[in-house]
């Protein structure tokens, strides 16, 4: 039975560029998927990129077949991949997995935000077809995992979220905000996060603008916002003290022409692009009106309650560690599934086989009442001929461990 790996870089092994070279914009995961199972190399996929990470879990027996084959959707060279990687295989891919859904693998250590991540990913897998009962038992003990961490720990209440930490950046970078205008581009669930975090700081004017107008108008909501669709963007990208993106896009959505078309524009504005891959157009790092953020930088500026968190990520562990008999558990029983679905056919095939020579009795006139007992006598004596033989065929202490089994089995007296 193949056992779940996965392979990946995150913000430990890659820097901010390369993992903006092998991100995926969640309109492309589908494709992703159905092609890797398509190649019938892979049984299941499930893909997770997010700004901190990228991560393939499957089902394979050819890693490196995966590996290539996502260098090669992005024209990376998979040596440079594979030196900034990782590959865990079965218990270790459960441990990753863990410890990634409870956030201890997390840029910010104990964020909750990755659990949304988790599940968007799981449902693009099953939009797409390519999780099946292995990857989704995983992923769902991997939730119940996250769950007892949160309930049976303090990094629930020191945990800094990415919100908090972007909310208070943009606090201490304007100093004052009432007279200034900020732009949030996207509406997705790490924006519906973040955005929050905003209510408190009383911008002049507050913008939501995103593909779809009904999911820009739930973020916008919670933070008393106007709404706004994506082609607003041209037109506004030079109006805004602030400008936060979070949103998917192969293509970069704000560039350097847009800024040069403007009639005027502000002396200086912030861009925080939490994307992944960056939504940004790389030239625009020189543009001396702009203060251009990156999610490693808002990272690097989280340290309150960094020591608490630290605490607390301890216990976390230990919980996340002693999951990993369950996950052996279940496992276990994977493995006799196999064997139980072999057992339950060859009944179905002596029951089919006992109902045709019953059928045959009807047709031939014999009473309804006796090719009952008929049936019953046969069905018994067929499902319990082979264990019968193979008991009195075996030696004798064989023939005890035997019949202690099947005293086990079907709970009779030994």
């Amino acid at each position: 039975m193949l056992k779940p790996v996965v392979f990946g870089i995150n913000y430990q092994t890659a820097d901010l560029a390369l993992r903006n070279q092998l991100a995926f914009a969640s309109e492309d995961v589908p494709k992703v998927l159905k092609r890797l199972i398509s190649s019938g190399i892979v049984k299941e996929a499930l893909l997770l990129s997010t700004c901190n990470r990228t991560e393939l879990y499957c089902i394979t027996n050819d890693i490196n077949f995966v590996i290539n084959a996502l260098c090669d959707m992005h024209e990376i060279c998979p040596r440079t991949i594979r030196q900034h990687g990782y590959v865990y295989h079965d218990d270790k891919c459960a441990h990753h997995l863990f410890r990634v859904t409870s956030g201890l693998d997390s840029m910010v250590l104990g964020e909750s935000e990755i659990v949304s991540q988790i599940k968007s990913a799981m449902e693009l897998a099953e939009d797409a077809k390519s999780i099946g009962t292995t990857l989704l038992g995983l992923f769902q003990m991997a939730l119940s995992v996250e769950k007892d961490v949160r309930n049976n720990t303090e990094i629930n209440n020191v945990a800094v979220s990415m919100g908090h930490a972007v909310a208070s950046y943009v606090e201490r970078y304007l100093n004052d905000v009432s007279n200034q205008k900020i732009l949030f581009v996207g509406a997705g669930q790490m924006m519906q996060q973040i955005a929050p975090h905003f209510n408190y700081l009383t911008f002049e004017d507050k913008l939501v603008i995103n593909r779809s107008y009904e999911n820009a108008k739930v973020v916008a909501n919670k933070i008393n916002a106007r709404v706004g669709l994506l082609e607003l963007l041209n037109q506004s990208v030079g109006e805004f003290a602030v400008i936060i993106l979070c949103c998917a896009s192969n293509q970069p959505l704000i560039t350097e022409s847009q800024f040069e078309s403007l009639p005027s524009r502000l002396n200086k504005q912030l861009i925080i692009d939490l994307s992944m891959p960056m939504i940004i157009e790389r030239n625009l790092v020189n543009d001396e009106k702009l203060r251009i953020i990156t999610i490693d930088d808002i990272a690097k500026l989280v340290d309150v309650g960094k020591e608490e968190r630290k605490l607390a990520a301890l216990s976390a562990e230990k919980i996340v560690f002693d999951k990993i008999d369950d996950y052996h558990g279940w496992q276990r029983k994977r493995g006799f599934v196999p064997l139980i679905r072999q057992l339950r056919d060859q009944a179905e095939q002596l029951r089919l086989e006992a109902l045709a020579i019953a059928e045959k009795q009807l047709q031939n006139g014999t009473s309804a009442e006796h090719v009952v007992t008929q049936l019953s006598v046969q069905l018994t004596n067929k499902l319990l001929h082979q264990p019968t033989v193979n008991l009195w065929a075996t030696d004798d202490e064989l023939q005890d461990d035997l019949a202690g089994l099947i005293a086990k089995l079907y709970g009779l007296e030994s």
